[in-house]
């Protein structure tokens, strides 16, 4: 399935973009005016529900709590060889960089994987789309000063993140690697790079990173920032699910 298809359908299943889908089943069932006004209820609902930072927060926490932050984790013996940050899609629209710049997801997962790098010396790969990747390695070589070792630039998902990537360092006789990604992201990671040929060890970065209701009367006030949150949790979820049912 292309890209833009696979962003399609997924646009279409989580809200506010499965309103079209709500609306024009409540369309199909005008001659039915109860059934019709119960379709457009919950359709709305589903959206409401989900703006709420309480449920965002709830749906993050499942995803983020299954590998808890490790502060200090570069002390911890034994060290991996080798350190995996994974894509997570450029910003085209950075013209002060001439497009050569990374999302800002995937800038603090490359972030973190510096940080790393800098306290073990611990080699790294980045693994992405070719384009993508020829742009993490100009982040990393340009703004955080850090060497690459590795670049696998022939994947388009977490799972070719994992295969392709399993090949490049098994082939180079590394045994151990640490996988960086945001946490509520780590969860399908791991399981994408489990029983590879590299033994692979979670190394999760920004936990609770847009959460910003501290107030509780404001975790019940729909927002955008949340149901912005609850698209990414649900897309983990049924990621999750995917990888399973498929592996």
């Amino acid at each position: 399935m292309s890209p833009v298809i696979s962003r399609t359908v997924e646009f279409l299943a989580y809200p506010p973009g499965n309103l079209v889908i709500f609306l024009l089943i409540a369309l199909l069932l005008y001659k039915w005016r109860s059934a019709m006004l119960i379709t457009l209820v919950i359709g709305v609902l589903q959206t409401v529900v989900l703006s709420l930072p309480v449920v965002a927060e709830k749906l993050m926490v499942g995803l983020e709590q299954q590998y808890p932050p490790k502060p200090e984790r570069w002390l911890q013996q034994p060290l991996p060889e080798a350190i995996v940050v994974l894509g997570a899609g450029r910003n085209l629209e950075a013209i002060e960089y001439a497009g050569r710049m990374s999302a800002s997801t995937e800038l603090e997962r490359l972030n973190y994987a510096a940080y790393l790098h800098r306290k073990t010396g611990l080699p790294i790969l980045i693994s992405g789309s070719s384009n993508e990747a020829d742009y993490m390695r100009d982040v990393m070589e340009n703004t955080f000063q850090v060497p690459i070792r590795w670049q696998e630039g022939s994947s388009h998902t977490t799972w070719e993140n994992a295969a392709y990537s399993d090949q490049i360092l098994s082939k180079a006789g590394i045994h151990s690697a640490w996988v960086v990604t945001q946490a509520w992201h780590m969860p399908r990671a791991m399981l994408a790079f489990q029983n590879r040929q590299v033994n692979y060890l979670p190394a999760a970065t920004s936990y609770g990173s847009s959460n910003f209701w501290r107030h509780e009367w404001l975790w019940w006030i729909p927002q955008a920032n949340a149901l912005s949150r609850s698209q990414t949790a649900l897309h983990e979820w049924f990621g999750l699910l995917s990888y399973r049912l498929q592996h």
